[in-house]
């Protein structure tokens, strides 16, 4: 009598089981034959060697290890190991919490190396000590320096998970950011997310032991928890070894890890290389002290090499994104008007894959990241555009009809690449917002380097103006809200009472922008 084999589980369903109790290891098997029957050998492995690692149950354990075996001849020498790398804290507790927590959660990595700034010779002491890791010094040395340091005593062709200085491993997290550098051949560097460091701490296990049990619920499995990003936001970043050799590392001339890190996701883009951020890799992070002047020059040095500015033009508009309702699966065709370095189009890739994305961009170094990514045309919208008539679906106005000479004639032009029925979507600071008028009213009207009062705007709005205008230029606006900033308590007194002398309600001096969708008519 033959044996019935079950039928394996959607990924949804693993999803959910993970969600009720994401330390079942019985999971992640079921996980790894899912990838194996779809090809990915690679993702397959990972999540056997998860399951073997969260496996309690000594037979169980052999079988994994057996399929582990398997998976390694088949995938011959492309197996996807990880060397971790840790800066070292000058506080010996600190130090000890960080590393107690991160080589219990090691699972299979075979190689943890300290790099050791030697600031604290109780320390360094420490942690020539233990013999579970590899120390090496890095006094004085640059991020490039330390690190290529480091990778040269890594295994050939590990990958590299470099945790910030203070940061600690959680579980899930290490598993989910490998998971994440396997989901395609374009991704090149998985980047954690982190706390905001706590300040003042004096014992250290707690707080880690805290955040573990935070991570046990959340670091859950799905490429759902995964969004493209230029520039990791967290210093924890899991990098294919493949893309770090071809890099060469990080550039020389930065000081700081944060920056050189950014730096080394740009390298990574002119690959067609993506960084994904990954929410379910939740890691743990220690307050460090931060040397402020280096971090400015290299800010400086980022935006001298790549004509870019690290607290601009690198960051998606979800609320803008928010107004495209469509089902995930839709063949839409968008174009991103001032798109900056594509960060947008990135979020709405994920989100649409089969989206055909295109973009404008007057500035020169964001052109030439977002040009590495999508079809992108380095111009002025206020002239001739080069694509065919009634082509999109939606087109995208993010903060920058108030840059334009004529926006309302720009509007009337770009009628004629909508689709019938198309959509502009758009964001529009208001001038009313009581910071604005807080000021007039004591005789400033100041420009500003960014913000309503950016010194680069030519024309400026009021709900009552946005709605005059979209309605000349031949639309109707189907949803109108508005995005918000803190307000003080004076800012409020104000409100109050300039309500009583006008007929504006109090939202039109709370609203920051106006986000706008207008159908074509």
């Amino acid at each position: 009598m033959k044996t019935q084999v079950e039928p394996l589980k959607s990924m949804e369903t693993l999803y959910e089981e993970a969600a009720g109790n994401s330390r079942n290891y019985k999971i992640y098997d079921e996980m790894g034959k899912y990838y194996q029957k779809e090809g990915n050998l690679k993702r397959a492995y990972l999540c056997c060697v998860h399951s073997h690692f969260l496996c309690d149950r000594e037979e169980e354990a052999i079988l994994l290890s057996e399929q582990i075996e398997t998976l390694k001849k088949k995938l011959k020498n492309e197996i996807p190991s990880v060397t971790i790398m840790i800066p070292s804290v000058a506080v010996p507790a600190q130090m000890e919490a960080i590393l107690n927590a991160s080589l219990a959660l090691k699972e299979d990595c075979e190689t943890v190396i300290i790099l050791d700034t030697e600031e604290s010779e109780e320390v360094t002491s420490q942690l020539l000590e233990n013999q579970e890791i590899t120390v090496v010094s890095v006094k004085g040395l640059s991020p490039h320096a330390a690190y290529e340091k480091a990778a040269a005593m890594a295994g050939e062709t590990d990958d590299l998970l470099l945790l910030d200085r203070g940061s600690a491993l959680l579980s899930h997290a290490l598993f989910n950011l490998r998971m994440s550098l396997y989901k395609d051949e374009e991704t090149g560097a998985a980047n954690a997310v982190t706390n905001g460091p706590a300040q003042g701490l004096t014992e250290f296990v707690t707080p880690i032991r805290r955040a573990d049990g935070y991570a046990i619920e959340h670091n859950l499995p799905g490429d759902r928890h995964m969004d493209p990003t230029l520039i990791p936001t967290c210093g924890s970043l899991l990098i294919r070894r493949d893309c770090w050799d071809k890099v060469n590392g990080f550039d020389d001339s930065f000081l700081t890890l944060e920056v050189a890190q950014k730096d080394l996701s740009f390298q990574l883009l002119q690959s067609k290389k993506l960084t994904y951020l990954c929410h379910h890799a939740y890691v743990y992070t220690l307050a460090q002290p931060q040397n402020n002047s280096a971090r400015w020059f290299d800010y400086n040095h980022f935006y001298e090499k790549w004509n870019v500015r690290l607290n601009y033009s690198l960051f998606s508009r979800p609320d803008i994104l928010g107004l495209i309702t469509d089902p995930p699966q839709t063949p839409l065709k968008i174009l991103d008007v001032g798109c900056a370095c594509g960060a947008s189009l990135l979020s709405i890739k994920n989100k649409f894959p089969n989206a055909d994305l295109h973009g404008i961009e007057l500035d020169p170094g964001s052109w030439s990241i977002a040009s590495k990514l999508f079809p992108v045309t380095q111009g002025n919208v206020e002239e001739d555009l080069d694509y065919p008539l009634e082509s999109f679906d939606y087109i995208i106005f993010g903060d920058v009809l108030e840059h334009l000479h004529q926006p309302q004639a720009v509007l009337v032009n770009m009628k004629r690449y909508l689709k019938p029925g198309g959509m502009i979507l758009a964001s529009i600071p208001n001038i009313m917002h009581i910071s604005v008028l807080g000021d007039l009213l004591n005789g400033n009207f100041t420009y500003q380097d960014s913000g309503i009062l950016d010194r680069t705007h030519l024309r400026f709005f009021t709900k009552g103006e946005i709605q005059k205008m979209f309605s000349r230029a031949g639309y109707e606006i189907t949803d109108m809200g508005n995005t918000r900033v803190w307000i003080s308590e004076d800012q409020q007194k104000l409100i109050q009472t300039l309500c009583t002398i006008s007929t504006s309600p109090a939202d039109a001096f709370t609203a920051y922008q106006y986000l706008v969708k207008a159908k074509k008519l």
